[in-house]
């Protein structure tokens, strides 16, 4: 009866052993990849949508004449940097596919025409654009 206790012991605690090890594998896993998605693994934001923002900038391209590629911006995030102060990025959501680089290159130079340096309260670093699917598409300085 011992004996059969103890080959009882071992399955058990080679069971253990193995959710243990898949538990350590994922907790690592979504470390690593933490903030990795759009270029930020090293600082920490705090993401926060703005839509009026967004809004702004649609109005003043219908003004000017270039709502047709400024209608590509879908939503726009403020991520501001819990690490430097006053320091943020902005980063716009498109409608346009992973492949849409050039298309991606217009908007950026319009909404920094439209941006043109006025931080409001703290500094602008980045423009990140997202593809359709919230990846990484581009980015440029402010």
């Amino acid at each position: 009866m011992s004996h059969l206790h103890a080959a009882h012991n071992r399955s058990w605690r080679r069971s253990a052993l193995g959710v243990f090890a898949a538990v350590a594998c994922l907790a690592v896993s979504a470390c690593s990849t933490q903030g990795a998605d759009n270029g930020t693994a090293s600082r920490h934001f705090k993401r926060e949508s703005n839509h009026r923002l967004l809004e702004q900038f649609r109005s003043w391209a219908r003004d000017t004449g270039e709502s047709r590629t400024a209608r590509h911006a879908q939503a726009l995030f403020t991520l501001e940097s819990t690490d430097s102060g006053d320091a943020y990025d902005v980063e716009v959501k498109t409608d346009y596919s992973a492949r849409a680089a050039d298309d991606a290159k217009e908007l950026i130079r319009l909404f920094r025409t439209w941006w043109d340096g006025d931080d409001g309260d703290g500094t602008a670093r980045d423009l990140v654009l997202l593809d359709a699917g919230g990846k990484r598409l581009t980015h440029s300085r402010l």
